[in-house]
């Protein structure tokens, strides 16, 4: 597998384009096993953690899946996210604030379908995520484990396109992580207490409350970086 080494002033953004060229030029395709994080770590040259991050920033945005037990595979999906995101990324030149003005229109209408819509075990997913949200051990981790919230809610709104969407954005916040982990040092507690209200709304299926949370906990965000 032509993988190379990539010197220590790169990021985990370097080891995410380089899994995302091998799954553009073939050498990975669908279904195909990566290799262990270990043997990454050889490759590339780079840490452990920031292999750890690529390979989650990739899962979050649908071009990986990891199954416990069993390793890293590339979705059946890949390719159709990668051409998603090349689009929305060539054709905008986007700001921070106008990515979270279009969060707050599309997560919206996610929470609110997933209020509707989401059965028991897929309530049950979402307290968890709130859960690894609020016992994050520090703010990188804290912001990861938002993402993998809002996700959740995008899985359990049993709306295909508009997941596929949100997947999409995971993968443009990711590049945005570095602004995101600033601002959400400030706004941590805030952004929790809004969670959590969100939650109680939607185990309550009042949807319009949880709509209205949502929009909130990403305005948090929003007028921090105004």
């Amino acid at each position: 597998m032509p993988f190379v080494n990539i010197n220590k002033h790169s990021t985990s953004e370097m080891v995410i384009n380089q899994i995302k060229n091998e799954i553009k030029s073939g050498e990975l395709r669908q279904g195909d096993k990566l290799p262990s994080e270990r043997k990454l770590v050889e490759i590339m040259g780079v840490s452990r953690t920031s292999i750890r991050e690529a390979i989650r920033a990739l899962s979050y945005s649908g071009y990986l899946k990891s199954i416990q037990g069993k390793g890293t595979f590339v979705s059946e999906n890949a390719k159709k996210y990668d051409e998603i995101s090349d689009f929305l990324t060539n054709s905008s030149d986007y700001s921070f604030t106008s990515l979270l003005e279009v969060r707050k229109m599309l997560e919206g209408e996610l929470v609110r379908l997933t209020t509707l819509r989401a059965t028991e075990e897929e309530l049950k997913k979402i307290y968890k995520a709130f859960e690894k949200m609020k016992k994050a051990d520090d703010i990188r981790e804290f912001v990861r484990e938002d993402l993998n919230f809002h996700l959740c809610i995008a899985n359990s709104s049993h709306n295909p396109l508009m997941n596929t969407l949100m997947r999409v954005f995971g993968e443009i916040l990711h590049k945005e992580t570095n602004n995101i982990i600033k601002e959400s040092t400030k706004t941590r507690a805030k952004t929790l207490e809004i969670t959590e209200n969100m939650i109680d709304a939607i185990k309550n299926r009042n949807a319009s409350e949880a709509k209205n949370l949502m929009i909130e906990h990403i305005k948090v965000l929003n007028d921090r970086y105004k």
